[in-house]
């Protein structure tokens, strides 16, 4: 084999790779954002997905909250968008929550894991509203 042959077979193999991990990544994001629906108990929509040049995700899960949840249409109502990225390291997938730029270890088959990123997010957004985090340590958000 050429070291040409070879220049290309490591490329060929490093691009392989890099599919697989977009592919993990969205995958991921689609099992992430089903699962914080079914915690908080309301639809998310997974939306605008992007992959940077390492491979990271970027998306957005979208939340319309109501003046009042018996009666959605009834009231005032906003859709809340949750900025996440998502990147595989080995077997491990690190999900990052911005602004605040917080990132949470998650293995797929722990739902611990899972749920302390949910609680997390769930508090920085009710704090939005009412200015007052629940987490300890945390400093109290901007507001929208």
């Amino acid at each position: 084999m050429s070291k040409f042959e070879e220049l290309c077979k490591a490329y060929a193999a490093s691009r392989q790779a890099y599919r697989e991990s977009c592919e993990a990544c969205q995958d991921f994001s689609e099992i992430f954002i089903q699962q914080m629906s079914d915690y908080l108990e309301c639809p998310i929509h997974n939306q605008n997905q992007k992959f940077d040049d390492n491979g990271i995700l970027y998306f957005d899960g979208a939340i319309d909250v109501c003046e009042n949840p018996e009666n959605p249409q009834k009231g005032d109502r906003e859709t809340v968008e949750i900025s996440l990225s998502v990147n595989k390291v080995i077997d491990n997938f690190i999900v990052t929550v911005y602004p605040w730029g917080h990132e949470f270890k998650i293995l797929i088959d722990e739902p611990r894991h899972f749920e302390e990123a949910f609680e997390y997010i769930f508090d920085r957004l009710q704090s939005a509203y009412t200015g007052v985090s629940l987490l300890p340590s945390e400093p109290d958000p901007l507001p929208f």
